[in-house]
């Protein structure tokens, strides 16, 4: 089996996709099952083409799509991460020092371009003058006085990126950062409030170190709210109510919920990570990875004799016992008998299964396996 890996937007995406076969894949004791290929929108057109088992791709909406509409003509399975617009809901009973702490970190690595970063947060009227307070210091702490001299903070990817992000500063009040610069494609940890709800700060995946926030006072609103939009890839929720935690967990659909904390989701191989609706489909991560390239294929052996047990299901059904028999089979289901019957019930019962599932099964090659055509 082979794998083909694309960067199917930049040229510079492909580079860093060849890069990371050098480092990670050919020291491999396979490396012939891997290819990379390096390319732009062409290559990848070109490739969606193509018959293949399988298709995953990770990206924005509007170009998943796209890989959607071309694995239908093949019929291929598709596995989608999309990402969207990841909401933050602030209760008024919780932590807010932490909550401050784990959503700024959470927006700033990589400068926000990670499809799991939170992209709005809906704090408690309370608390919302505290949580912004707070994540001003947490900036300050994380990054230093001025995040642009800091190691530890990223750039945009590149102008398009930049551009498209810097307009949308203009769509709410700049209350933290809002510096930039257009050489280095800089954009400071920002925090936008009183975002237009109409914008595309608002509509469109940010993707980039701006954090806008609006307060709510009934939770019923924010619910509302969040329901509106398209299924988000995460949901994150800061509360210490079991109450709320299990409202918001019943009532907003989304790829994961993540309470008392950002990204950290990410980190445990045992929960299935991926999107729902419009961020995407399949789980992938630990052993739902390898369940979601893999064809489970049902086998069943059976032996090629006893035929005589087998008679039962041949016609012609005209025979008054042979219908009399199939209907007790299909419809009859008698209670199990209590008491000095119970012994002869379960010793009949298990003589009359053992001698079907021997009939019909072949022992220990029934199933399903793995793999294969």
């Amino acid at each position: 089996m082979c794998r083909v890996l694309c960067a199917c937007e930049t040229e510079r995406g492909g580079s860093f996709l060849q890069c990371c076969y050098e480092e990670i894949l050919r020291p491999l004791p396979r490396p012939l099952c891997y290819r990379t290929l390096e390319g732009a929108v062409d290559t990848a057109t070109a490739l969606l083409k193509l018959q293949w088992d399988h298709i995953f791709f990770t990206g924005s909406v509007s170009v998943g799509k796209i890989v959607a509409r071309a694995a239908a003509e093949n019929l291929t399975p598709v596995t989608l991460e999309l990402g969207g617009k990841c909401p933050v809901i602030v209760d008024e009973n919780t932590n807010i020092d932490t909550a401050a702490k784990r959503i700024i970190w959470g927006k700033c690595v990589n400068a926000g371009q990670t499809c799991i970063a939170p992209d709005y947060v809906y704090c408690h009227k309370n608390q919302m003058s505290t949580l912004i307070d707070r994540m001003r210091q947490h900036i300050k702490d994380m990054y230093g006085e001025d995040p642009e001299q800091s190691d530890c903070f990223a750039r945009v990817i590149n102008k398009i990126h930049y551009n498209r992000l810097k307009a949308l500063l203009s769509d709410g009040t700049v209350t933290v950062g809002g510096e930039t610069n257009d050489e280095t494609c800089y954009i400071a940890p920002t925090i936008l409030t009183n975002p237009v709800l109409d914008s595309k700060l608002m509509s469109d995946e940010i993707f980039g170190p701006i954090l806008p926030i609006l307060e709510y006072e009934d939770i019923n609103s924010v619910l509302k709210f969040v329901r509106s939009r398209q299924k988000p890839l995460v949901c994150y929720l800061f509360s210490n109510s079991a109450k709320l935690i299990d409202e918001v967990k019943k009532k907003v659909s989304s790829g994961t919920l993540d309470v008392n904390d950002c990204l950290m989701h990410m980190m445990v191989p045992t929960l299935p990570f991926g999107g729902v609706g419009h961020s995407g489909m399949g789980k992938y991560h630990g052993k739902a990875s390898f369940d979601q390239f893999t064809h489970h294929k049902s086998v069943l052996h059976k032996p090629i004799g006893m035929e005589s047990v087998n008679n039962l299901r041949y016609p012609p059904y005209d025979a008054e016992w042979k219908q009399n028999l199939m209907y007790s089979l299909a419809y009859y289901k008698p209670s199990a008998p209590t008491g000095s019957g119970f012994a002869k019930y379960a010793v009949t019962s298990t003589m009359a299964g053992a001698a079907f599932a021997y009939a019909y099964t072949w022992p220990g090659s029934s199933g399903s396996g793995s793999g294969g055509q």
